[in-house]
């Protein structure tokens, strides 16, 4: 069953009962980085995320502890750099197969 592709307004964002918290943050996050982030704790995982997906020869003990220092512990640490690396992972996976977007994931 194909799915109509979600009205979007002037501006290309989502809208209609399409238009939900978690689309916009997503959309957010898409368009402005860790910036869009809501509170200092998510700021800090996306910049974790980002760093860890683009450079991961750079990440250092100092940014695992600047994870700790707001009130991260190890187990969460460690599930973040999990989900960044097999999101990673995966994508790579897909690319150099040559696998293409299910026709709903596909943007205008």
């Amino acid at each position: 069953m194909e799915r109509d592709e979600p009205p979007r307004d002037a501006k290309g964002k989502v809208s209609g009962d399409f238009a939900d918290p978690a689309n916009a943050f997503a959309e957010d996050i898409a368009s402005q980085g860790s910036e869009a982030a809501p509170n200092e704790r998510l700021r800090a995982l996306l910049q974790y995320a980002e760093r860890l997906t683009i450079d991961p020869g750079s990440v250092q003990a100092v940014h695992v502890q600047s994870l700790r220092d707001i009130g991260l512990d190890d187990r969460a640490i460690h599930d973040a750099a999990q989900v960044a690396a097999y999101f990673g992972y995966i994508n790579r996976v897909a690319d150099g197969l040559g696998v293409d977007l299910e026709p709903e994931m596909k943007g205008n």
